[in-house]
């Protein structure tokens, strides 16, 4: 088992996968991304992170269909050859090579970019006691659906929200509605309902929120996907995050208010319950 990167055309040692100073990637966040992760074999939602991909190539104007680039022949080929239990496949497609320039060439080549490495583990402790999150003023781009490489907003709410002793922060409007996480989706329960931002061009199509909606529908949960604001938020009997690496994360601390008795709530933990056992075996 080793980790493994996948540059046009070709698998190799992650080392060696370098690309031109003059990639647009590299100059303008001119790319977009997907990260898969893999139980065993098996890459989960596959067909679902793919189609996402494909949107997000659509939103930002660039086509792949010349190239004849099968992504998923390359998860599957690369989750084999790395050989790990619990992969996390972080795909990248950027618009290529060309000197600095804003407008762009129509003849350029992508250049694709996979690596394979271990599914990170999360402390247990983590979701036995929960996390905190703290609201953050939300001024990212505003094609939140495209999954773009453009993140330094996020990095830098992120690296605020650590200084200030929380586990990440949550973006709101200015109108006050919750958004999202700066790399996940974010749900609230209120009474019997489920809450989450209603999908819409401000947030991430998360492919795992809408997993978790469908487990929500399983177990007979009802959804609620009017607008949370932060004070909902605050007051929520639960609260937790979502994505492909944290699957269902529980919050228990939203700025300076604990959630309900500050630990994982019941809801929370049948959904999870719920997930995982719909994992792929």
């Amino acid at each position: 088992m080793q980790e493994l990167a996948y540059f046009n055309g070709r698998f190799c040692d992650p080392a060696e996968a370098t690309i031109s100073i003059n990639d647009r990637g590299f100059q303008y966040a001119d790319s977009v991304y997907e990260v898969v992760v893999a139980f065993g074999a098996q890459p989960f939602c596959l067909a679902e992170h793919l189609a996402r991909l494909q949107r997000s190539l659509e939103l930002i104007d660039l086509d792949i269909t010349p190239h004849n680039i099968n992504f998923e022949a390359i998860v599957r080929e690369g989750i084999e050859r790395a050989g790990f239990d619990r992969t996390m496949i972080y795909i990248q497609v950027t618009r290529g090579v060309q000197p600095r320039a804003h407008v762009y060439a129509d003849d350029l080549v992508p250049t694709v970019i996979a690596t394979f490495r271990p599914k990170p583990v999360i402390d247990p402790a983590m979701r036995a006691n929960g996390v905190s999150v703290v609201t953050v003023d939300d001024t990212r781009r505003a094609h939140c659906e495209a999954k773009a490489t453009s993140l330094l907003p996020n990095i830098l709410a992120i690296k605020k929200a650590k200084r200030e002793g929380f586990h990440d922060a949550v973006f709101v409007s200015p109108s006050g509605q919750v958004r999202e996480a700066t790399s996940s989706n974010i749900f609230a329960v209120c009474g019997p309902a489920l809450l989450t931002p209603a999908r819409s061009s401000s947030i991430l199509h998360g492919i795992t929120r809408k997993y978790i909606l469908q487990c929500a529908k399983r177990i007979e949960v009802p959804l609620d996907q009017s607008p949370l604001t932060v004070s909902k938020l605050e007051s929520a009997d639960e609260v937790f995050l979502s994505s492909s690496v944290l699957d269902i994360l529980p919050v228990t601390r939203v700025n300076d208010k604990t959630i309900a008795d500050g630990k994982p709530g019941p809801l929370t933990t049948r959904l999870h319950k719920c997930f995982l056992e719909g994992l792929p075996v």
